[in-house]
């Protein structure tokens, strides 16, 4: 007896989820169509698989977002064929409409000597310290030039 009304209560619970939601539809607050959102959803988990699936790129600094089935790239890779091949692994996931391949290459070192910052006006100065320290009596000398 408890369990068949545990179950006529549970069974009245759940057609009068059903019928509230019915009456009122799934709101979104996006323009996109709930189901718009879910293949949107999807098409970004596969493109991300696409990217970490690579055997000789993973790209763990790409980021990916998906709207509308146009799929946007962003962050850094090491060089101009990585972002290239990027692109066009993405481009091949299915539901994917267009890519926008927005990825930097890394930024590179200037050659400049370390501890040496450019300066507006009066050309460089230096910022490093050289530190000497006395192992005896603990004591830190700073030798600024």
């Amino acid at each position: 007896m408890q369990s068949t009304l545990k179950k006529t209560i549970m069974a009245t619970g759940l057609a009068a989820s059903v019928a509230f939601l019915g009456l009122t539809g799934c709101h979104t607050t996006s323009d996109r169509s709930t189901g718009r959102q879910l293949d949107d959803r999807i098409v970004n988990s596969k493109a991300k698989d696409a990217l970490t699936d690579d055997p000789v790129y993973k790209f763990p600094e790409v980021r990916v977002m998906t709207y509308g089935g146009v799929v946007q790239l962003s962050g850094f890779v090491n060089s101009e064929p990585q972002k290239d091949k990027a692109g066009e692994l993405v481009k091949r996931v299915e539901g994917v409409h267009d890519v926008i391949n927005n990825i930097s290459l890394k930024p590179t070192a200037t050659g400049r000597e370390t501890g040496y910052q450019q300066n507006t006006g009066n050309g460089t100065r230096k910022i490093d310290a050289d530190v000497k320290v006395d192992t005896n009596s603990r004591t830190t000398t700073d030798t600024t030039k």
